[in-house]
């Protein structure tokens, strides 16, 4: 006596002995994932992993908003201290969890499949704004006598562009944006 032949119900060509534990329907080993509780169809696993985003539409703006104002407070600390490339390695990674925290406490710790993305993206906008701010007041504070009013005007953007070329704030970047990825992914 044989079997009754059962076919993946993917690809109808290929022959399966394998079964979903949760919907019963015959896969095969391409369309099957193995968890802790057995064996299951991708379609079972999306439909169970989208039960675990509970965001609304309004924290992904709040998230931004938020995260860019932290960003801006953490990239002028970064400006003003960029120099001593060193301490960065420590300080981008300390950011980056601060903010992290900060953003999932203003989402009231909700997950989204994208918040992790515009945190790290409101990360870099707030930290060139905010590098460029406090490298703008630390330039301006030393050379106030020397410029005047036209110095000041421009010290803005001489500052944003010259954390361009330094490697302290690079480092602050990375670091800070990794762990804000790894915190909210």
């Amino acid at each position: 006596m044989s079997a009754a032949q059962t076919f993946c119900v993917n690809h109808p060509q290929t022959e399966t002995l394998l079964r979903c534990n949760k919907c019963e329907r015959p896969v095969c080993i391409k369309c099957v994932q193995r968890t802790p509780v057995g064996y299951r169809c991708k379609q079972c696993l999306n439909v169970q992993q989208a039960g675990f985003y509970t965001a609304e539409p309004t924290d992904h703006f709040l998230a931004a908003i938020v995260g860019i104002i932290v960003a801006i407070i953490g990239g002028a600390i970064a400006g003003v201290i960029s120099s001593i490339w060193l301490l960065m390695i420590f300080y981008g990674p300390f950011a980056g969890g601060v903010i992290a925290e900060i953003i999932r406490a203003a989402i009231q710790k909700r997950r989204g499949r994208y918040i992790w993305l515009i945190a790290c993206a409101s990360v870099i906008v707030g930290g060139f704004i905010g590098a460029g701010a406090g490298t703008a007041i630390t330039f301006l504070f030393s050379s106030a006598q020397r410029l005047g009013g036209l110095g000041a005007l421009l010290a803005f953007p001489i500052a944003a562009f010259a954390n361009l070329l330094n490697l302290g704030f690079w480092i602050y970047l990375a670091l800070a944006v990794s762990t804000v990825y790894a915190r909210l992914r």
